[in-house]
């Protein structure tokens, strides 16, 4: 009987978990969302204080204030629009006031939320090292939709990687980072170079610098052993997406979405080991 009430209690902490994570989910589309408008209105914004021209584009919403609207017709949700998943079933994908299709970004994004996540409820660590891992994955997850959407990769994020990163280490008194600042290094330098190859004789940008960073950073975290398995995992995830969704030769593929699912895919397989 003991046993059973422990069981219930588990399964609904993980139930409480889990709803956490969606709506975290749903804060991270929000966020995302409004991460490029911004950056938009920003890089424009300079172009023209450059070129000495007038600027009249209406600001963009801050991270934190004003309430999420309706992309389309602009009117502002309520709390029945924004429970995550729910919301767009019963409203089957369309907004309740234009009609108009949702967007399936914030379902997919809420569910990456939880799959990322999820694994980490039962991992046996502190509730410290819990929070450090939880926000290097939800950059990741900001890093993965920008690309994924708009083919560039916030810096910021992997700037955040290596900082909590560094914590993680320090807390549990990894002392020896030489091996992973040198394979940052190796990871940054064999993405550039590859870039470089190409420009050079094929004049095609093949790999963006971002994807260079980016990978310096997530093997910086995880390891020297990492970096042939992310590579490889992403390498192979990309070929497999590029034929199941037919892109031509010249079509460009994000490849950040791929580096950043093998890494969380390789963190979890060592950790679980």
């Amino acid at each position: 009987m003991h046993h059973f009430w422990n069981q219930i209690i588990l399964d609904l902490n993980l139930l409480i978990y889990i709803v956490a994570l969606l709506c975290l989910g749903s804060s991270l589309s929000s966020f995302t969302y409004r991460w490029h408008q911004r950056a938009e209105y920003e890089w424009k914004s300079e172009a023209h204080d450059f070129l000495e021209l007038p600027f009249y584009a209406p600001k963009p919403l801050s991270f934190v204030l004003g309430r999420s609207c309706c992309p389309k017709c602009h009117h502002k949700l309520s709390a029945l629009d924004l429970i995550p998943l729910l919301s767009y079933v019963f409203s089957k994908g369309r907004c309740r006031y234009c009609t108009k299709e949702i967007p399936l970004r914030y379902p997919i994004i809420e569910l990456i939320t939880v799959l990322f996540l999820v694994p980490l409820y039962f991992l046996p660590i502190s509730s410290l090292e819990w929070f450090i891992l939880s926000i290097i994955i939800m950059a990741l997850i900001c890093a993965m939709i920008i690309d994924a959407e708009h083919y560039w990769l916030p810096d910021e994020c992997a700037f955040i990687v290596v900082g909590f990163a560094t914590y993680y280490f320090y807390i549990n008194g990894h002392q020896a980072l030489l091996p992973n600042i040198a394979v940052a290094i190796l990871s940054y330098l064999s993405i550039y170079c590859l870039r470089a190859f190409f420009l050079r004789f094929r004049s095609i940008e093949a790999i963006g610098l971002g994807d260079a960073k980016l990978l310096a950073a997530l093997t910086y975290w995880l390891g020297s052993a990492s970096y042939s398995n992310i590579l490889l995992i992403a390498s192979f995830a990309g070929l497999i997406w590029a034929i199941l969704t037919r892109k031509t030769k010249g079509e460009k593929i994000p490849f950040g979405p791929f580096l950043i699912a093998g890494a969380v895919l390789y963190f979890y397989v060592e950790q679980f080991r």
